[in-house]
């Protein structure tokens, strides 16, 4: 039973929060102006919530559900030109973990030259790097697959993205980690006795040390080829 202080909260976002908007057709280059002014009253109303878990959910079943329409019919539009509620949207899909729908739209975004809004310092693919890494790293940490997105974003950055060098070796050293990781998780050469699986992690980390010098994989680089050097050597 929800407790007087969420019955409160609860009638005060019905009250206050912007109604949903409904796409019928209309022009979305025309429509933008509008849709902007409402993302104005959302975000200001979002600023509002003093927890982040309360901010999440109404991102999740308010403002998401709400601008999602416009997008699509944007996005299906084929139309080309900035529009700050498609990249307002990416961030706030982002937050609520929809990542298939976030990185595809990352994707869109880069191809349309769509800029991150006006307070973020960081392109779009510089942004996706970043939260899907963290991603990884939280959903490891809690002995959770971290497939299809690590994968998928990975490929990008090594192919595609060129992202700045720290954070590129960021990737390259949760990959190599990522594939030493024992049965609690933690990354140890010696929890792998496969001389490919450590070779492909020693790679990963070597890229790493090249992009960026300060991202901390020696120590592991070295604990690795002594691992495969007593593997080869009979001496396990």
């Amino acid at each position: 039973m929800a407790s007087p202080l969420a019955k409160q909260r609860q009638a005060l976002i019905a009250k206050t929060a912007p109604t949903p908007i409904r796409e019928t057709g209309v022009d979305t280059a025309k429509s933008l102006h509008l849709h902007l002014l409402d993302l104005e009253t959302d975000i200001r109303f979002l600023s509002g919530f003093n927890r982040i878990e309360d901010k999440i959910k109404h991102k999740r079943e308010v403002l998401v559900p709400k601008y999602r329409p416009y997008v699509t019919a944007y996005l299906e539009s084929g139309e080309q030109y900035d529009n700050p509620v498609f990249a307002q949207l990416i961030i706030w899909l982002f937050d609520i973990e929809d990542l298939e729908t976030a990185i595809d739209w990352c994707d869109k975004a880069i191809e349309r030259e769509i800029d991150t809004p006006e307070r973020f310092n960081r392109d779009f693919a510089t942004f996706c790097s970043d939260e899907v890494l963290k991603w990884s790293e939280k959903m490891a940490n809690q002995g959770h697959s971290v497939e299809p997105y690590f994968t998928d974003v990975f490929y990008k950055v090594r192919e595609t993205w060129r992202i700045n060098e720290k954070l590129t070796a960021k990737w390259f050293k949760f990959a190599g980690l990522h594939l030493l990781r024992d049965s609690e998780g933690e990354p140890k050469a010696t929890a792998v006795g496969d001389i490919e699986v450590l070779e492909k992690a020693l790679n990963y980390l070597e890229e790493a040390d090249k992009q960026y010098a300060n991202v901390g994989v020696k120590t592991m680089v070295e604990k690795i080829q002594q691992r495969i050097r007593a593997i080869q050597e009979g001496r396990l």
